[in-house]
């Protein structure tokens, strides 16, 4: 079978994590890498096994054998460049989060359904068998009807200089809080209703931790809490009616746990012995829209982007806390008003 080729721009941590998991898995390859640094792309090029290195990302995207861009640069650049890929007629897969903003979200997504190409967020979690089961355990109501949830996630990231810088988009709440409140509006059914929230910002003015309380649209609650100055114990409880649903490890889950209200363990499910790192489910979904001719994957729609990223803009109107960069400005609008 002939590879699926992808295009990788940007060189840094998490395109390796990416690249090794390419070349591990059946009937896919990175076939290219591009970076502003010639002579960084080619010694990620070496490093990983890849064919093609570009010292500019025009240079990748005017390649024909590329079938599919994977953005792995800065928060501040995934919407210019998903535009730029989209415009050279490639489908394009971009890290989470997709963009800073709905705003620049927003036209991205909307260049790709008028181009009629694919175009998707990797919020790989999503995409995880596990996450694929508990999906199936809410829908059957395995613990009863989900009622209150918590998620926490927290790293100590304070050498990670990007993650401080206001104009690359920095801040815990779009590198780390993202995965906890995707889970959360996927088992809630979306986003919530009204939110409360408190938070401690660096030097910088971007938010370094916080904590975020929801009600959502059918009566349940949520709670998420976020850092980038500690370890937390990085998981997700959903309390049902019924029982309980437990998952460690909240952007990649490691074990699933269903109890009943007794306290009596039902299930244990953790991930598959022949899983090579949890990033190449997201590229088995993408692959599978470019091949029958979606714009979207089930997993992460365009919507679930789109509700994401105008509730974590909430958010940051909220704590009044905005980024020096385009489409920003109806945020400036100091308005105390915490409705999502």
């Amino acid at each position: 079978m002939i590879d699926f080729n992808i295009g990788i721009l940007g060189a840094g941590a998490i395109a390796a994590k990416v690249a090794d998991t390419l070349e591990k898995l059946d009937s896919f390859r990175a076939g290219a890498i591009a970076s502003r640094d010639l002579a960084r792309a080619n010694a990620f090029a070496e490093e990983h096994n890849i064919e093609k290195a570009y010292g500019s990302y025009d240079e990748l995207l005017a390649d024909p054998d590329i079938e599919l861009v994977y953005i792995a640069t800065t928060n501040n650049t995934h919407a210019e460049l998903a535009k730029k890929c989209l415009e050279a007629g490639k489908p394009v897969l971009v890290e989470k989060p997709f963009s800073y903003n709905a705003k620049t979200a927003s036209e991205v997504l909307t260049l790709a359904r008028e181009k009629k190409l694919f175009c998707g967020e990797a919020m790989w979690t999503r995409f995880t068998p596990i996450v694929q089961h508990l999906r199936d355990l809410i829908t059957t109501k395995a613990v009863g009807m989900i009622r209150c949830g918590t998620a926490t996630l927290g790293y100590n990231l304070q050498d990670k200089e990007r993650l401080e810088n206001p104009e690359q988009a920095g801040g815990a709440l779009l590198d780390l809080g993202v995965y906890p409140l995707t889970m959360l509006f996927l088992v809630m059914g979306g986003p919530p209703v009204q939110m409360s929230t408190a938070f401690n910002p660096l030097p910088s003015g971007v938010d370094a931790m916080e904590t975020i309380s929801m009600n959502f649209a059918q009566g349940q609650v949520g709670t998420v809490y976020t850092t980038m100055m500690a370890e937390m114990d990085n998981r997700i409880v959903l309390y049902g009616t019924a029982g309980r649903i437990e998952i460690e490890g909240t952007n990649l889950p490691t074990a699933l746990r269903v109890y009943d209200y007794n306290n009596e363990l039902l299930e244990e499910v953790f991930p598959s012995k022949t899983q090579i790192s949890g990033y190449e489910y997201e590229f088995l979904a993408a692959r599978n829209a470019v091949i029958t001719g979606s714009t979207e994957t089930e997993e992460m729609r365009h919507l679930d982007t789109m509700q994401l990223l105008g509730f974590m803009d909430a958010i940051r109107k909220a704590w009044k806390v905005t980024y020096p960069l385009p489409g920003e400005e109806e945020l400036q609008d100091t308005s105390s008003d915490t409705r999502a």
